[in-house]
């Protein structure tokens, strides 16, 4: 496919591909970066707004993001993760757990530790009573002394992933349903004809922007996170692959027509539903990952045809996995999205 010709210009020498961690690229560091996901803090039709684009993120846990990081983990940096077989407890008492531990190996007490750690990890932050601290101890004790005889023998190298009974289980079947789709091995590490393609997990795409206001030029800074892309030199392809798991069945994933029937059973119509696709703005996110990798292998003087690719893995029964193609249409669809969304961005920071 063709990528548009960029109404924002890009500043060729500013941009950056950087093998890069999350702690990294959502650190302080990066933070006046904008991100596909800050432009959805900014979007109103998101729910966003000037008032949360400028508070930024704020940090929480979730079930679904901890097993989706370790599908990620494993699946495209195995050499730098293991899997735990110590299971910690579940929710945020894990993280709770967890908290306490750091604070101890870093000298507080265990009164300063359980304090610190149940504002760290939402844990009953404002109501942590006596009886709610004896309770949150004695089920994670099992836990945090399985975890401080180990400490010494953890390698520095290799981060290691601790989950719960119910998410290990999950994570097993993904990794099983993974296993058994032999296209997603070959979509994330592409054999070639003569000779394997390039592959890259987890870089980062740092760039600079110029946005011309009301004949102001307004300078913006940017940034993309990519879960895998290959350069196939034989082919002259260029295919960005993201990662994706889903509490739904796989076949929700891009939207689907389904027939409407009535009371009686007789069909009424076929209606179009979103899917995770459309109502997270997936295509936005890939349209503008897309459109900064060609950017970026442009001023490497690479311009080969771009395409891209969803992985998604179910993280319920089946734990059924699927490899969808990103149509054009979408990709034009999130870039043009991506860049009115920075443009208004540029508005505002220029009234502002």
């Amino acid at each position: 496919m063709s990528l548009q010709k960029a109404s924002i210009e890009l500043i060729p020498e500013s941009i950056q591909l950087i093998k890069m961690s999350d702690e990294v690229y959502f650190s302080d560091e990066y933070k006046d970066y904008v991100s596909n996901s800050k432009l959805g803090l900014f979007n109103p039709d998101e729910g966003g707004s000037i008032e949360k684009f400028e508070a930024g993120f704020k940090s929480g846990y979730s079930e679904s993001f901890e097993l989706g990081g370790a599908v990620h983990a494993m699946i495209l940096q195995p050499d730098f993760y293991r899997i735990s077989d110590i299971r910690k407890p579940s929710g945020k008492l894990g993280v709770f757990a967890e908290k306490v531990l750091n604070h101890r190996r870093n000298g507080l007490t265990i009164a300063e530790s359980i304090n610190l750690a149940s504002t760290d990890a939402d844990y009953y932050a404002s109501s942590f009573s006596v009886n709610r601290q004896k309770t949150a101890i004695k089920k994670s004790l099992a836990f945090y002394l399985q975890r401080y005889k180990v400490l010494d023998e953890i390698d520095s190298q290799i981060e290691t992933l601790y989950l719960s009974d119910a998410m290990a289980f999950k994570y097993d079947k993904c990794m099983c349903g993974i296993a058994s789709n032999p296209k997603i091995k070959e979509t994330f590490y592409p054999q070639g004809l003569l000779q394997p393609a390039e592959f890259y997990n987890e870089y980062a795409i740092l760039a600079e922007v110029k946005v011309t206001v009301n004949n102001k030029v307004i300078p913006l800074k940017i940034k993309a996170k990519l879960d895998n892309f290959t350069v196939n030199h034989e082919t002259q392809e260029l295919t960005l692959n993201d990662l994706k798991t889903t509490g739904k069945p796989v076949s929700f994933f891009m939207g689907n027509n389904v027939k409407l029937k009535d009371e009686e059973g007789k069909d009424l119509e076929t209606r179009w539903f979103d899917g995770s696709f459309q109502k997270y703005r997936y295509y936005r996110q890939m349209g503008m990952y897309l459109w900064l990798l060609a950017c970026y292998m442009q001023t490497k003087g690479i311009n080969y045809k771009a395409k891209a690719n969803m992985v998604v893995v179910e993280t319920i029964p089946e734990f059924q996995t699927k490899i969808y193609s990103v149509n054009n249409r979408d990709i034009t669809k999130g870039i043009n999205e991506f860049k009115n969304l920075l443009t208004q961005v540029a508005e505002w920071i220029e009234q502002k």
